[in-house]
């Protein structure tokens, strides 16, 4: 039977669970950052080499995959990372269940064949949200990757 401190702790460890979601996302975020400017760097020491040495065609035949796998990766390990937390608090059952619920979130997909129990629900947006803003500055990394190396064609 249910008392009134359990009531209290249940809210408490709610509260606690949204709080670690909300850090997490702006560490994912982070990291996701991170990332990007770490390639961008690479990619313009790399760009100068490969020009040199493979010229202007193959140099962006080169850069645009390693960059389209960079990221790829990124988000690889965004959706293992948000599943983790899932399962480790207990709000899915299985840990791939987890990361395939991170995964089909962060990607908009959502296919809604795994949810989440309420009053969890609302952490799925919070992954949809994180993996959406994610996918939106990747985008915009491309773009800027795309347009660089079309500069020299």
């Amino acid at each position: 039977m249910s008392t009134a401190t359990d009531h209290v702790m249940d809210k408490r460890y709610r509260r606690r669970v949204f709080g670690l979601a909300l850090a997490l996302a702006a560490i994912v975020f982070e990291f996701h950052t991170i990332v990007l400017l770490e390639v961008a760097r690479q990619l313009t020491m790399a760009h100068a080499w490969l020009l040199q040495h493979f010229g202007p065609d193959n140099a962006g035949r080169i850069l645009v995959p390693a960059c389209f796998l960079m990221l790829f990766i990124t988000h690889v390990i965004e959706a293992i990372v948000w599943g983790l937390f899932l399962w480790r608090k207990g709000l899915l059952p299985t840990l791939t269940e987890s990361i395939y619920f991170s995964a089909t979130s962060i990607t908009a997909l959502g296919y809604g064949d795994v949810v989440l129990r309420s009053p969890w629900r609302m952490l799925g947006a919070l992954v949809a949200i994180n993996g959406l803003l994610m996918f939106g500055c990747s985008t915009a990394f491309l773009f800027l990757v795309l347009q660089k190396v079309w500069e020299y064609f």
